[in-house]
């Protein structure tokens, strides 16, 4: 027989290894739970946030996944052939430079005025994901845009809608400008998005952008900050409080090319991508 107080000690360890695992099953649990559940606006997704345990891309590249996803590139780090001048049957002469891995459009300083002017898309695209990183300079206003229709002598704007690209608080202190609907991340003049995230001038940001039958997702830094839904009775009356209520032909287009725009300002873009869907 052995003695009681070996005994005492051996049932005490199998009690601490048994309440060990169990802690560990509940933890598991949990964590699972956690993930299951998270915020939908930042959870896996179209606008997640790259997982920081996996080695980053080299920069203007596709991963693998992509691939397999369907996207295709359309800057990789030096050449233009993805794109051309609004209007126009190349790409600008001037305005734009592809340099460092970025495709910068240069300061002019006078908003449509003297510049290389907006660049599209060769191809047109119905439904689709755009994704771009870009940076701004302090005080930049530029934007993407989408379902583009070309006509002459009229600007890019004046039919297709606008994903803002702004330095906020840059823009803000030095126009006094009004800020409703018109800061990053929202439908430009049309509708306001939720986006607090916006990093700094001079620092790199996330947007993406989908199209889907009419549905519309604006996404910035990962996290959705805007959603609405074209040709609806709400997004017309939006449009008639707007800039554009006298554009009949604003927002209409089903398919069209993606734009840069050019406003005057220096903004950079790097990582160019987009897949249909």
């Amino acid at each position: 027989m052995l003695p009681s107080a070996f005994i005492f000690q051996r049932r005490s360890r199998h009690v601490v290894a048994g309440c060990l695992l169990s802690a560990l099953v509940l933890l598991s649990q949990y964590g699972c739970r956690e993930r299951k559940n998270g915020d939908s606006n930042q959870t896996a997704g179209i606008g997640a946030a790259e997982d920081v345990t996996r080695p980053a891309a080299p920069m203007n590249t596709l991963t693998d996944q992509e691939r397999d996803d369907g996207w295709v590139l359309l800057f990789d780090g030096t050449g233009t052939s993805a794109w051309r001048g609004y209007n126009q049957t190349t790409f600008p002469g001037s305005g734009w430079v592809a340099k460092d891995g970025q495709l910068m459009m240069e300061a002019t300083g006078r908003e449509e005025e003297g510049y290389g002017g907006d660049i599209i898309t060769k191809d047109q695209y119905e439904n689709f994901e755009f994704k771009v990183d870009f940076k701004l300079s302090p005080d930049a206003n530029g934007g993407i845009l989408y379902s583009i229709k070309e006509e002459k002598g009229k600007p890019v704007w004046h039919n297709a809608s606008e994903y803002q690209l702004l330095d906020n608080e840059g823009y803000e202190k030095k126009n006094k400008y009004v800020m409703d609907k018109h800061r990053t991340g929202d439908n430009f003049d049309l509708l306001p998005s939720t986006a607090n995230n916006l990093k700094p001038a001079g620092e790199w940001n996330q947007a993406m952008l989908r199209v889907k039958d009419g549905q519309v997702q604006h996404w910035l830094n990962g996290q959705k900050v805007l959603e609405y839904t074209l040709w609806t009775p709400e997004w017309k009356a939006a449009v008639k409080k707007s800039k554009f209520a006298e554009y009949p032909g604003y927002g209409m287009a089903k398919k069209g090319h993606v734009g840069l725009q050019d406003w005057g300002y220096q903004i950079w873009y790097r990582n160019i991508k987009l897949r249909t869907i």
